[in-house]
Parts: C-alpha cells; sequence; structure tokens
C-alpha cells in the first residue's frame, strides 16, 4: 500500500513538473518573438518622402536684362556759333519739335541778307540780258547784225540765267542756316544733361549738346542658354501644328527692388546666331513704359514661360539617381525601398518632367538618395509639401 502511494505522488509531481515547464515554454517563447518583431521595426528606419501626382506645371526662365530705350538720338549743331539761349530743363520730358537751344542768328541773318541782295543783282542783270537778246535776235533777222554778235548775246543771256539758279540756291542755303540757329527736339522723350551752356562756342556736326531717349514703350535685352532656347522653339512649333494661337504678351519683368513690373512685354526678335563664346542666344523684347519707370540701362530679370504642361508628374532634380546616362528614382512600396529607372521629358536644376517609369501617387525619397539602398526597410514619412513645385 505504501508503494501504491509512493507512485502516486511520483506521478503528480511529474504532472505538476511538465506544467510548469509547458508554461515556462510558452512565456519564453512569447518574450522571444517580441524582441524579434521589436529588432525588425527597428531596422525599418524612417524616411521622408514625396508623394507624386500629376499637376499642371510651366517651365520657367529667368535672365538678367538691361533696359534699352527704343531710340536715343544725340543733338549736335548744325552751324557754328554761340549758345545764345537753353530753353529746357534737364531730365524732364520733351516733344517732337520743341525748340532746345537758340545759337545767336545774326551772323546768318547777315548772310541771308547778302544772299538776297545777289539774287536781285543777279536778276536784274539776267533782265536786260533778256531785253538786249530779244533786240539782237531781230536786228539778226534783218541781217543788221552779225552772227558771232548775236551768239555773244545768247551767251550772256545764259550765264546770267545760271548766276540766278545759283543766287538761288545761295538764299536757299542761307536760310537753312539761319533755322539751323533753333536747335529741336527730334522725337518725343526724356531729355538728359545738357553738356554745353549759353556763350559758348559749339561747331557743326561736332559737339554734342545733349541726348534724348524715346523711352515708352522700351527694348529688354537678355541671353538664353542655347538649350532653353530649343524648348521655347518646339514649343512654338508644337503649337503652330496643332493651331493653338501663339502667346504674345507672356514675358514678365522683375526690378531691382524685387517687385514684379506692372506692364507684360512681348518678343521682339533674336539675334540671327548664338554666341559660341557663352553658348546663349541673344533676345530682345519690348515693354510699354506709360509711367516712365524704365530708363535706359537700367538692370532687370526677365521671366519668361518656356513651355507648359497641362498635366505632369514632376519630381525634385534632387532626387534623381544618375548612372551612365540612365536615370532612376528610390520608390518606397510596402515599406521597402524599390529602384525604379525612367525616362525624362525635361529637366533643369531644380524639377524634372518624368515621361515613363513612375505612376501619379508613387512614393519617392528625395533626399540623401546615395546613402539609401533598395530593399532597405524603411518607414515612409509623407511631406507635407511634397505636392508643391519648386521655384
Amino acid at each position: 500500500m505504501k508503494s501504491f502511494f509512493r507512485a502516486v505522488a511520483g506521478l503528480r509531481a511529474s504532472v505538476v513538473l511538465l506544467f510548469v515547464l509547458l508554461t515556462m515554454s510558452v512565456l519564453l517563447g512569447g518574450c522571444f518573438g517580441d524582441e524579434k518583431d521589436q529588432k525588425a521595426a527597428a531596422q525599418a528606419m524612417p524616411v521622408k518622402v514625396i508623394k507624386v501626382t500629376e499637376h499642371q506645371f510651366p517651365v520657367m526662365g529667368e535672365y538678367v536684362a538691361q533696359i534699352q530705350a527704343l531710340k536715343t538720338v544725340e543733338i549736335k549743331a548744325r552751324v557754328q556759333g554761340h549758345i545764345k539761349e537753353r530753353l529746357f530743363t534737364e531730365g524732364q520730358r520733351v516733344k517732337e519739335g520743341q525748340l532746345l537751344f537758340i545759337i545767336d542768328p545774326r551772323p546768318y541773318n547777315e548772310a541771308l541778307k547778302k544772299a538776297e541782295a545777289e539774287l536781285a543783282s543777279t536778276r536784274a542783270t539776267l533782265a536786260k540780258a533778256k531785253k538786249d537778246y530779244k533786240r539782237f535776235k531781230a536786228l539778226f533777222d534783218q541781217g543788221a547784225v552779225s552772227r558771232e554778235e548775236f551768239d555773244s548775246k545768247i551767251t550772256d543771256k545764259q550765264v546770267l540765267e545760271a548766276n540766278v539758279s545759283n543766287a538761288k540756291a545761295q538764299v536757299e542755303q542761307a536760310n537753312l542756316d539761319l533755322g539751323f540757329t533753333q536747335i529741336k527736339s527730334p522725337m518725343d522723350g526724356i531729355i538728359g544733361r545738357t553738356q554745353v551752356e549759353p556763350g559758348t562756342l559749339v561747331a557743326a556736326e561736332a559737339t554734342v549738346l545733349v541726348t534724348v531717349s524715346a523711352v515708352d514703350p522700351v527694348y529688354v535685352n537678355f541671353s538664353i542658354p542655347e538649350r532653353e532656347y530649343l524648348v521655347a522653339a518646339r514649343e512654338i512649333e508644337a503649337n503652330k501644328k496643332a493651331g493653338k494661337p501663339a502667346r504674345g504678351s507672356n514675358l514678365q519683368i522683375i526690378l531691382a527692388d524685387g517687385d514684379y513690373y506692372a506692364y507684360n512685354g512681348t518678343f521682339n526678335m533674336a539675334d540671327r546666331a548664338v554666341d559660341s563664346s557663352t553658348g546663349t542666344l541673344g533676345i530682345r523684347a519690348e515693354f510699354p513704359n506709360p509711367e516712365r519707370i524704365l530708363r535706359d540701362g537700367q538692370y532687370a530679370k526677365v521671366v519668361v514661360c518656356l513651355k507648359e504642361y497641362p498635366s505632369a508628374l514632376v519630381v525634385p532634380t534632387r532626387a534623381l539617381l544618375d548612372v551612365q546616362g540612365r536615370k532612376s528614382l528610390l520608390t518606397v512600396s510596402n515599406g521597402t525601398v524599390v529602384e525604379k529607372h525612367i525616362t525624362v521629358d525635361y529637366s533643369d536644376d531644380r524639377n524634372t518632367v518624368v515621361k515613363t517609369g513612375i505612376e501619379s501617387g508613387t512614393l519617392i525619397i528625395a533626399d540623401g538618395v546615395n546613402k539609401i539602398r533598395p530593399g532597405t526597410p524603411v518607414t515612409p514619412q509623407i511631406s507635407p509639401d511634397s505636392s508643391k513645385i519648386e521655384k
């Protein structure tokens, strides 16, 4: 009987021991499982990603430009003389035909009187010669004078007729010279600083008296890189083929204070050739200037819309990986970094338009792409401004 009770007690101890071992196994298995999950979670590093979506994207260009007056005229004296009066305020607007300077007209008045007197004298002599011609012609017809005498009267009349024509020309020239003593503005514009004061002796066609510039409208000159010129040229050609109207007034300028100018400009012309030393093409635009804010020689920045995508997938250019011309992006799919090869339609220093390789809604890594490898587990954190285009 004692042996029976010993056996029962041993059985009970074995059952208790087995229960304890099973309980510990479950507990320890749970602990090791949690530790494994924690390690896996610790390996998935957080990364900032951008969610790519389709949207309108204008390709903009900014270029340093310089304002040029539509026309600039250096005003010089047409005749020599002393400046008698200056009749304008420097730096002000002047009208075409406005009197600016008066050169002392007295010498030219005298020259005109002398020319007119010479003309009158020559005309009187010619009148007498014509009478002599008529008289000698009648005598010659009657045979009363020789042919030689008659020819002499013909010659006298012809010489005096030529002298009258010359005297008329002298009077006209004297009138012109007298008129040139009044110096007038050749156009509407802004007048600069005077280079001479009353009393100064000026030479004909030598001394610049003042400069006038026409400043409404004005030219804006800038140079565009050859690559960006091709983008714009192909866009224009594509619009022509599609029958779309050309964008006319799509040029803007930013002034030195950082503000946009109130009026848009239009394309005026392009240089005939690309500058081989800089790889740029000279462009000239035309801008209205009714308030005369823009001045000749002023610097500005031109903003041009080169091309416009109605719908495009745009990513930051810094996100691109480029290996021997093969471009790719690091994307995040199911918590893992995946490299996707892409083709590019347009790219500049800030933005890239993706043609093929990704879809709308793709999560891409834009920062630190050279430190992350495909296959890396990550926890994506979408940037709040991921839909914005870099400017």
